[in-house]
């Protein structure tokens, strides 16, 4: 990294405190910075990074203060940026407040947590609780001299050595927050869910912790998609969490840091229902008055209850003598924010209420523009969620010697099933959910002996033999092809290569004891196999033990297309973009029978037949989605393609969206489009009446809806009057003798598309005109 120097300036450019760390940077170079920036912000090509000359600016501004590195060298500008961001959260565990006042009151402390923190220009120790304990805000005197604790220097340098409580507690809150714009006529425009998680952990000595969440891909991934889930984005952890266990079985496992730390944040972007819906009516009256009619009505289950609520609502700055009305809770003026704020300590679901608010204004000619600030709505709701993400399973793992204790939290349909010492508390500002583990007793055991001798765990006719004995206890016979020493030694041809490449022994004897099939492959076809894994871990991002997973479920089938077919199928996502092994791995995953149900020449050809419908985007974020559609008839995906395109009007990026266009039939697909048709909850757009256009139903909300969802979601009808249109259809189309299900397009319109298409090719990407499609 290499950062030379770190200053911290006020607003004006004026160095408050400085810290030279390598020496080769003249610290009078920093006057230059502030004029750069500002010529920079003129010409609008403002960004937290500037270079002058031989010295370049890193900075963030926080409050009334810019925190700045220069450096001499090509550094990485976003190691520096996190150290710089990983300060301001330092300073103010220590003085709250971090401002150009706090900065001058505590300069004492802040140079030396400057040198604590980063050492010759590299960062060293950034965990605040670490600092803590040997840079105190106290005075006091020792009479030895104080030591940094040791673990600073540990691979753990987020928690000290030697911790001990009475009572082992652990606290999980999950709070989230609701970002959403909606219009006047009460339609979201957009939504989305900030979550993060946070804990407080009062643990002894050095636990692990796993936690597993409803998280889609874990579900997916584990034959449960139809459970309830929750797709998670933009996904942030702490230091502590073991990020490749997390990409590869999406459990998250980590050694806590003691007391509070946030375990994690993260982001959903889906349609969210507003909980407490506002409705505001403004009158203004002769320039001189303006009266308010606030209704609130609750949008949740009558069983749940929000509690605190406070809305919001701003006025014009210059309003004065308020007059309140409400039938509950109390309304105050607040001046400072130009609003006022209308609080209900507890709303039930499905109430609502009304407030009428009247403010005088200064008596002038004409209404200046104002704008219109949003409404703020802050509640908490116990026992609710809204992006519905609900803990799994909890597992603490204590020290060597200790036993493992786990307690796990099961949703029912109602209210969440609990183990005894287990207390679910959820509060939010939207929503918060807290989980109390408490009183996890560690009782200390005699050391366990291991359940293999250690020669059962050296690859080779040993392990062999334990692995067929344990196999014949369990009642499946299996009997090795010899008994010849130097012939079972290349039988663990395969074992003892996963043995050397780290793979652990109990884990391969286990896996192998659980599946014969799996010890048959490694033994009988061990070269084989051993190349398949390794295209599993380097071409798919797995590790060896999730490949090995993988190669229980669908080895025979591997095996039967050779290590080269494998290879030859995982290139022709290559060829899809997928690039990455982490992005090879989840198309896998969702589909492991890429791998070896189609011959690798079709999928090519398949996908260079997609490239005269996609550009190579929209081919990427289909594989992605649908990976299936790799496994179809190129006919069959034009057919439907055709349809969609022409007859439905929509166009390319919405199939990306959609995981079901390639999987469904054309029969199921036409149905359910002439069904909205005839309920009117879909029309085709008519490019020369534009002003009759109405927003129809994206495509992944007609196909990918189950049944029920798309009769009453989607179509507005029940469920019987849909499935009773099912049936007479396919009644009708059984005695119909069309050749085809719909009629073909007109030569005339295909030949213009097809002209449209050669001439997008020449500039790049597709972007297909529905208008055009129409005109003949």
């Amino acid at each position: 990294m290499s950062s030379s120097a770190v200053f911290i300036l006020d607003l004006k450019g004026k160095t408050i405190i400085s810290r030279n760390y390598r020496g080769d940077v003249d610290m009078g170079l920093i006057d230059r910075f502030l004029p750069l920036l500002m010529d920079r912000e003129e010409e609008g090509l403002a960004s937290p990074v500037i270079s002058n000359q031989d010295v370049t600016f890193v900075f963030i501004k926080h409050n009334n203060i810019y925190l700045v590195s220069t450096c001499r060298s090509n550094v990485n500008v976003t190691l520096v940026l996190s150290f710089l961001f990983k300060c301001v959260e330092v300073f103010t565990e220590y003085f709250k407040d971090v401002e150009e006042e706090s900065i001058r009151d505590n300069f004492v402390v802040i140079y030396e947590l400057l040198d604590e923190m980063m050492d010759f220009g590299f960062p060293q120790t950034t965990e605040s609780r670490i600092l803590q304990e040997f840079i105190t805000q106290e005075g006091h005197k020792l009479e030895n001299a104080p030591r940094p604790p040791m673990a600073v220097t540990n691979a753990v340098s987020w928690r000290s050595d030697g911790i001990k409580y009475r009572k082992n507690e652990v606290f999980l809150d999950v709070i989230e927050s609701v970002n959403m714009l909606a219009n006047a006529n009460g339609t979201v425009l957009q939504s989305e869910i900030v979550g993060c998680v946070k804990m407080r952990v009062y643990l002894t000595g050095m636990p692990e912790l796993r936690l597993g969440l409803n998280d889609k891909v874990l579900f997916e991934g584990s034959g449960r998609g139809k459970s309830k889930s929750v797709e998670l984005e933009d996904v942030k952890f702490h230091q502590c969490v073991r990020l490749s266990r997390f990409d590869n079985d999406r459990t998250i496992s980590f050694i806590p840091p003691d007391g509070a730390f946030e375990l994690m944040s993260y982001r959903l972007t889906t349609v969210v229902k507003p909980l407490i819906w506002i409705e505001t009516n403004i009158e203004r009256h002769s320039h001189s008055r303006v009266e308010f009619m606030i209704k609130a009505k609750s949008q949740f289950k009558r069983r749940s209850t929000a509690n605190n609520v406070e809305i919001i609502i701003p006025v014009p700055s210059d309003a004065d003598s308020p007059k309140f009305k409400t039938s509950i809770g109390s309304v105050r003026y607040a001046p400072e924010q130009s609003a006022f704020v209308w609080t209900i300590k507890s709303f039930p679901g499905g109430k609502e209420y009304l407030l009428s608010a009247h403010f005088s204004l200064p008596s002038v000619i004409g209404e200046e523009a104002e704008g219109r600030p949003p409404i703020k709505v802050k509640f908490e709701i116990p026992y609710f969620t809204t992006s519905g993400i609900q803990m799994r399973h909890y597992t603490a793992y204590a020290e060597k010697f200790f036993r493992r204790h786990v307690c796990s939290s099961k949703p029912t349909s109602s209210t969440p099933l609990m183990t005894i010492s287990s207390l679910i508390r959820v509060k939010r500002f939207a929503t918060q959910r807290s989980l109390h583990l408490s009183a996890l007793a560690y009782k200390e055991e005699s050391e366990l002996g291991n359940e293999y001798a250690s020669k059962d765990l050296i690859p080779g006719p040993h392990m062999l033999r334990r692995i067929v004995a344990d196999l014949n206890k369990s009642g499946r016979q299996f009997i090795l092809p010899t008994a010849d020493p130097d012939s079972m030694e290349q039988l663990a041809y395969s074992l003892r290569s996963l043995v050397n490449i780290g793979v652990k022994p109990e884990f391969l004897i286990d896996a192998c004891r659980k599946n014969p099939d799996l010890f048959r492959n490694l033994t009988t076809k061990g070269e084989e196999s051993y190349q398949i894994l390794k295209i599993l871990v380097n071409s798919c991002g797995m590790t060896y033990e999730d490949s090995l997973r993988m190669f229980s479920s669908y080895g025979d089938d591997l095996l039967a297309c050779s290590s080269d077919s494998v290879q030859a199928r995982v290139d022709v996502l290559v060829t899809c973009d997928l690039e990455s092994g982490r992005a090879c791995g989840r198309v896998v995953r969702k589909c492991p029978a890429i791998l070896f149900a189609r011959d690798p020449l079709e999928m090519r050809k398949l996908v260079e037949a997609l490239g005269g419908f996609f550009s190579r985007r929209e081919i990427t974020a289909i594989v992605q989605t649908a990976p299936e559609v790799l496994l179809k008839n190129i006919e069959e995906l034009e057919e439907k393609y055709e349809y969609i395109f022409f007859h439905m009007c929509i166009e390319g990026d919405e199939f990306k969206e959609c995981t079901n266009w390639a999987v469904m039939n054309l029969e199921d697909i036409m149905m359910r489009h002439e069904f909205l048709m005839k309920t009117g909850r879909y029309t085709t757009p008519d490019p020369k009446h534009p002003q009759k256009k109405m927003e129809n139903p994206r495509l992944h909300q007609i196909l990918d809806s189950s049944d029920d969802h798309f009769a009453v979601q989607v179509a507005g009808v029940t469920s019987e009057e849909w499935a009773v249109y099912r049936a007479f259809s396919e009644l009708m189309s059984s005695r119909g003798d069309k050749e085809r299900p719909y009629e073909r397009v007109k030569p005339s319109m295909r030949k213009a598309f097809e002209r449209r298409r050669k001439e997008e090719k020449v500039i790049g990407d597709h972007t297909f005109d529905v208008a055009f499609s129409h005109q003949t």
